[in-house]
């Protein structure tokens, strides 16, 4: 088993980059009628033992974190394989924990992991809705350290399709579809 840090951060104000595809995306996409809010964190793994330095390095850094702006959540996991950079990554499934157990945050009376994660993206979603989480990562990165963005599309109606308008909507593909990533450039997993 391998160790595997993540850290996310959120936004503490209004996310420009993520309110701006939003509207984007609802007005020129296919599906886009369907896509209710869509939210980011900055994603950043490492995979070992442990990260030098622990978490207060990676959060006085400056590179990851800017206590100005946003809030964090620090997740610890064990994972079967080194990393994702192995294998195909490019719209495969994340693990069924990830992004792990809760081991730090600076927003008060979270203790839990799944909690913390649903509360740096949004909170939970509304009845009637589905969240579709997006990792996207460049290719290439050759580890051990992964930085990239996870996007949470918040999508209405059946959730039986929910999936694949998000991944639409998500995955450049032509002119109507996809605005996050780049398939030529990016790998991305999935969470629903």
């Amino acid at each position: 088993m391998t160790r595997q840090t993540t850290l996310l951060t959120s936004h503490k104000g209004v996310d420009l980059h993520a309110a701006s595809a939003l509207r984007v995306m609802q007005d020129r996409l296919e599906g886009g009628e369907r896509l209710v809010n869509l939210l980011r964190c900055e994603l950043h793994t490492f995979w070992g033992e442990t990260v030098d330095g622990g978490l207060d390095r990676l959060l006085n850094t400056g590179r990851y974190f800017n206590p100005n702006k946003h809030h964090y959540g620090h997740f610890l996991s064990a994972q079967d394989t080194a990393s994702w950079l192995g294998g195909d990554p490019v719209s495969g499934r994340t693990v069924n924990n990830w992004p792990g157990e809760f081991a730090g945050t600076d927003l008060d009376g979270l203790t839990d992991g799944e909690a913390l994660y649903q509360r740096l993206l949004g909170g939970p979603v509304a009845g009637g809705h589905t969240a579709v989480d997006v990792i996207a990562f460049a290719l290439g990165q050759s580890g051990p350290v992964l930085s990239g963005v996870l996007w949470r599309l918040v999508v209405s109606g059946d959730p039986a399709t929910a999936l694949d308008i998000g991944r639409g909507l998500a995955v450049a593909r032509g002119r109507k579809d996809g605005l996050l990533l780049n398939p030529h450039m990016e790998a991305w997993l999935i969470r629903s």
